[in-house]
């Protein structure tokens, strides 16, 4: 069941989890299957139905590009989420 990390960052918006098992086998069913256990976590990844711009996940230790919430998954993955960097 593919695996999702949640940085330190973002876990006030999980009530403190680090990851969670979620089945799917799009970024869409994991983020979808996630919206019945951690709603406000669904609501910062996505934004009018696709991946909010200022995120970024990285599956299996590669970062998505173009394919977003479509991008398929091994029934083994480990997505991990990336929040955006501040600073200048």
């Amino acid at each position: 069941m593919p695996v999702l990390h949640v940085p330190a960052s973002m876990r006030s918006l999980t009530d403190g989890r680090e990851r969670f098992e979620v089945a799917g086998a799009s970024l869409r069913d994991v983020i979808a299957a996630l919206e019945d256990v951690c709603p406000r976590l669904t609501e910062r990844l996505v934004q009018d139905g696709e991946l909010r711009p200022d995120i970024a996940i990285a599956i299996d230790g590669s970062v998505i590009e173009d394919s977003g919430l479509y991008q398929s998954l091994a029934a083994d993955a480990e997505i991990f989420l990336v929040p955006p960097l501040g600073g200048g």
